[in-house]
């Protein structure tokens, strides 16, 4: 058997760890199943991992870490409405490109739920899976924008986040892209009319938009041959 890198080698068990619990669920997630879905001696998971309870942490907060990366374009100057459409649609993003790994991050979440415990405790776990960096991009655009709120912040989030709990479901059922965007679409559609009233649409008070310079033409002297 060739030499694996000990990186390498945890990448692959994730990747195979993610792949079981989406197909399979958590509780026939065995350390076996995975490190043979991982062309992997079950020694070198052991090696890798201390247990299934640690490989199963290091998932959840990778995948926290490439949610928050389909976000690093948001601009609070742009304005409320931007930043509610901006947030929808990178985490529309995330949801296609990762489909897999979002199936097995909801079950380790209603594995959380079934444990039990401090009903605030137990809802914590949301945070680093969108709640807390988009209720920030809200507080942040709010600052940027003197229009005025008619939503607070956390019921806007909810929605948000609500919403995406069963498009997520229903795109892993049906595979269809076309459908499941209009209904992001009409997702951001209201919660922008519900958070701006009758302002929304305009652009941000108080913002000024930027221009873009003109293109400089080259002298003639400078033309490249």
């Amino acid at each position: 058997m060739p030499y694996v890198l000990v990186e390498e080698r945890r990448q692959h068990i994730i990747k195979a760890a993610i792949e079981i619990i989406a197909e399979q669920g958590l509780a026939r997630t065995t350390t076996r199943r995975i490190a043979e879905r991982a062309g992997a001696p079950l020694s070198a998971l052991h090696y890798c991992f201390k247990n299934k309870n640690e490989l199963i942490q290091v998932i959840a907060a990778e995948g926290a870490a490439m949610l928050r990366s389909f976000f690093t374009d948001f601009d609070p100057s742009r304005g409320i409405e931007a930043c509610i459409r901006g947030d929808i649609a990178a985490l529309w993003r995330w949801y296609q490109e990762n489909a897999g790994l979002q199936l097995a991050l909801l079950e380790l979440g209603m594995n959380r739920i079934r444990r039990g415990g401090p009903p605030k405790e137990v809802y914590a776990m949301w945070g680093p899976f969108g709640r807390d960096m988009m209720r920030e991009h809200l507080q942040a655009a709010a600052r940027n924008d003197s229009r005025k709120l008619k939503l607070p912040i956390d019921e806007i989030v909810r929605f948000i986040l609500h919403r995406f709990d069963g498009l997520s479901l229903e795109f892993a059922a049906s595979r269809d892209v076309k459908a499941c965007q209009r209904q992001v679409d009409l997702l951001a559609d209201a919660i922008v009319t519900l958070s701006l009233g009758d302002a929304a649409g305009e652009a941000p008070r108080g913002h000024t938009p930027r221009l873009e310079q003109p293109k400089r033409s080259r002298p003639v002297g400078n033309a490249r041959t």
